[in-house]
């Protein structure tokens, strides 16, 4: 482990500059230095605000404001195995349904039924969860005992989900009561790990550290799961020679990833007490709990832009990318993974250099060009396929390479820069905490930073929808069913390529400008909210933070003055 630590320190020293050494031996004191933390009560007395111990009243440390060095490599570190679980998840699900499950055009409809409603049934969930999130108190905290059980509970459910025998109907089933279980455990690790992430810093420029090293995290483990599945699991690379197995085996895989790196956060991350100038209030009800979102009108715009991106873009990696690459380029899930591979590479490039980018230009700036990028590269995408021949120009590792293939490959790269437009969106919604406190006096970190799973889960389930819409259309169900009787030795002299062969080039066609022109229309809109309402950039905050500095020392001064007499 210190190794693994120093490592890390080591790729990102030039970055965010150099830690001292005594930080990086973590794993030989994580016991020792398990997150104590008692349970905080707050009152109000005659105007003024108290911070009180079991024991005794005492003042906030000078430094509240910064990051540790231990929590910047612990809490990042912890989603390495979530984001790889839930990409695997997210992703895959539907690509496991149709190339390992001969369906017909009714139960097709039943998965999307089931897979949409459990999505909007999550995402209604999730500020349920951050309000009891918010009034969690054990002396763990109060979000790693979420973190730990929905670890745990996950696990189980997409252990069951992938390997659990089941054909027909029964199949509908099983998927119908997993997928449910899934939308209330993951949530439970989802909330709590995301609404601690505010509470670890309230400085702007530790605040874009802390989410540009986590979004390299998550771009690791999401990317990998983008490269190893679809390898594992699609043609003749595929574990056990079958989607099925491939499928079973990453199931347990991303288990057991999820579990042991989430160990990190649970035990390596210690929480600092909660901002003195804040009064615990009682236990909120649901509609208290959506009060003081729609009171946040920054947090709900953002959520709505995150929204948009989050359809726009995951339609690729959600299943139409991938199967217009199987039926233009061949069945071969290192087909897809090769594809990928410069869309990843820009991506962690991006989130590497992101500090640097956000002191030069600022981060509306940097928003708009992910923005861009994103429409650019689509467009190129969509002009490409239609007019550029698909002419074999050279074979590597059994796979055909061709001319339309290489340039798109560019275009989908170009693409690639836009993915920091979630993090800059992330980080705009962790600044709604403080605008939060600026309103209101009050942060409610977990109930605010539920919206940012709930905005994934909506575009999730609108993403799902519009997928499996664009399959019917397309006719992609006939082919895979095709594919599927092949590995389960039905499929008689048929093989991958004889059945990629009779797609018809009217169905590729409309897989190549459904995946284009989504992301495009998606992110054009959201470009537009963001400029006309989004206003959380740097002076802005500059100016909030100011006041809230004034009324903790104006509180602290009452406090004094009061004690005198």
């Amino acid at each position: 482990m210190p190794f693994f630590v120093r490592l890390f320190h080591s790729v990102l020293q030039s970055v965010y500059g150099d830690f001292s050494k005594k930080y990086l031996p973590i794993l030989s004191c994580l016991l020792k230095n398990l997150c104590k933390v008692d349970t905080i009560f707050y009152t109000k007395t005659k105007g003024k605000i108290m911070e009180e111990t079991k024991n005794e009243v005492t003042a906030l440390p000078s430094d509240d404001t910064k990051l540790s060095k231990r929590n910047f490599f612990m809490f990042p570190l912890g989603t390495l195995g979530r984001d790889f679980l839930y990409n695997f998840f997210n992703g895959y699900l539907l690509s496991f349904c149709v190339l390992t499950k001969h369906l017909n055009v009714a139960q097709f409809t039943a998965i999307t039924f089931i897979i949409v409603a459990a999505r909007i049934f999550d995402a209604f969930n999730d500020p349920i969860m951050g309000g009891i999130v918010e009034n969690t108190r054990t002396k763990w905290g109060k979000y790693k005992p979420w973190q730990l059980i929905g670890c745990v509970l996950t696990a189980g459910v997409i252990i069951a989900l992938f390997n659990i025998p089941a054909d027909g109907w029964g199949f509908i089933a099983l998927i119908a009561v997993m997928y449910f279980l899934f939308s209330i455990t993951f949530t439970m690790n989802d909330i709590s790990y995301w609404g601690m992430m505010p509470t670890l810093t309230s400085d702007p420029h530790d605040r874009d550290k802390l989410m540009s090293f986590t979004q390299i995290i998550v771009a690791i483990g999401g990317g990998s799961a983008g490269l190893i599945v679809p390898t594992l699991t699609a043609g003749d690379m595929a574990i056990g020679g079958n989607a099925q197995t491939g499928y079973g085996v990453l199931a347990i895989v991303a288990a057991v990833l999820m579990c042991g790196f989430q160990l990190f956060t649970i035990l390596g991350v210690k929480e600092k007490p909660l901002p003195k100038n804040l009064v615990k209030t009682p236990p909120m009800k649901l509609k208290d709990m959506f009060r003081v979102l729609f009171k946040n009108d920054q947090l709900m715009w953002c959520a709505l832009v995150m929204l948009l991106f989050n359809v726009g873009t995951n339609v690729v990696g959600g299943g139409l990318g991938m199967m217009y690459v199987y039926f233009e380029f061949g069945y071969s899930g290192m087909l897809w993974t090769v594809f990928g591979v410069g869309f990843a590479v820009v991506s962690v490039v991006f989130t590497l250099i992101y500090p640097w980018l956000a002191k030069k230009y600022g981060r509306d700036k940097i928003l708009y060009s992910c923005g861009i990028a994103i429409i650019a590269g689509y467009a190129l995408m969509m002009i490409l396929g239609l007019t550029v021949p698909n002419i074999v120009l050279f074979e590597l590792l059994g796979m055909k390479f061709t001319l339309r293939f290489i340039l798109m490959f560019l275009a989908y790269t170009v693409a690639g820069w836009g993915s920091g437009f979630y993090m800059i969106m992330v980080i705009n919604m962790a600044n709604t905490v403080e605008y939060n406190e600026y309103r209101t006096g009050k942060r409610d970190e977990g109930l605010i930073f539920s919206l940012r799973p709930f905005t994934a889960k909506m575009g999730s389930a609108l993403m799902q929808g519009l997928v499996s819409l664009v399959y019917v259309i397309a006719g992609v169900l006939t082919y895979t069913n095709k594919l599927t009787d092949i590995d389960r030795g039905l499929g008689g002299d048929a093989t991958y390529e004889t059945v990629i062969a009779q797609v018809p080039g009217d169905s590729k066609i409309k897989l190549l400008v459904f995946t284009c022109v989504i992301p495009m229309v998606f992110l054009a809109i959201a470009l537009i909210i963001y400029k006309k309402k989004c206003v959380l950039n740097e002076a802005k905050m500059a100016e909030m933070m100011a006041v809230i500095e004034e009324r903790k020392l104006a509180a602290a001064q009452n406090e004094d003055v009061e004690s005198n007499d």
